[in-house]
């Protein structure tokens, strides 16, 4: 369980609690003004910001840990994640009123591409003002499209085939703001997790295969997102890296046997 369970979650998932997307958090006066500046601080902060990370003696004993230590603390009162599987996408938006997805700002950022794969979750439809909309060009509705919550989750499950995997995030925790669909393709948070320092949890959930079921295909190797399958020249099966599995259970979406379960973490002792 992480951190956020307990101090958010009251002993259960954090992201589950629906207090966490309520009105008075939300109606904070400074946390508004906090995500009306999101959008172009990162805009503006981005390329400085990895500059410098790549300067910091980030590999150093003793002071490189330090070092990462202070920037997840950072983050983790600001802006922070958690990688989450589809089922609990449900749960999420089945708390939720308002769905509208939006242009993600991280793909604008790194690629200059558009693309509509995030989405603002909030309990009343009028927090969606808290969103900067001329960042994106203005008030485009196209830009800016309400949702079903089956919608929403449709949307999701072909996300996962095309490799991504979904993440929830806070604006000022404990507020929770955003539902998003992350690859490799131009994804700050997954540059972090690489470069820099992980800006998320990993989720509550381990993958596990079941090498009965298992044809060797490779298709789940190819997905994953965190490089944390690999193949058993011996077995001719998949093979999990613990260390490695954020439990997203993407790679469920391409295993055409169902060799791939999700089963709850256990705590490290």
């Amino acid at each position: 369980m992480c951190e956020f369970c307990i101090k958010h979650g009251e002993g259960e998932k954090w992201y589950l609690n629906a207090k966490n997307y309520s009105e008075d958090l939300a109606s904070d006066i400074e946390r508004r003004e906090y995500v009306k500046g999101f959008f172009r601080g990162v805009d503006r902060s981005y390329n400085k910001y990895f500059d410098l990370a790549r300067r910091l003696p980030l590999e150093l004993p003793f002071i490189g840990p330090a070092i990462k230590a202070l920037l997840r603390r950072r983050s983790i009162n600001k802006h922070w994640g958690q990688v989450i599987p589809i089922e609990d996408v449900e749960k999420i938006l089945s708390i939720t009123s308002s769905i509208v997805r939006i242009p993600c700002v991280c793909t604008k950022i790194t690629t200059g591409k558009e693309k509509r794969a995030c989405f603002v979750i909030t309990l009343k439809p009028e927090f969606m003002d808290l969103v900067d909309q001329s960042y994106f060009g203005g008030p485009d509705v196209a830009k800016f499209e309400k949702m079903e919550k089956i919608t929403a989750l449709n949307f999701m499950k072909e996300e996962e085939k095309r490799g991504s995997f979904h993440s929830i995030w806070t604006f000022k925790t404990p507020f929770i703001g955003a539902l998003c669909n992350c690859d490799d393709t131009g994804c700050i948070a997954m540059k972090m997790y690489k470069e820099v320092t992980p800006i998320f949890f990993r989720s509550e959930y381990d993958i596990e295969s079941d090498k009965n079921k298992c044809n060797g295909c490779k298709a789940c190797i190819k997905i994953c997102p965190f490089n944390a399958i690999g193949f058993d020249a011996a077995t001719q099966k998949a093979k999990i890296d613990r260390e490695k599995c954020h439990g997203c259970g993407i790679c469920r979406s391409v295993c055409k046997k169902n060799a791939m379960s999700l089963i709850e973490r256990v705590p490290a002792i």
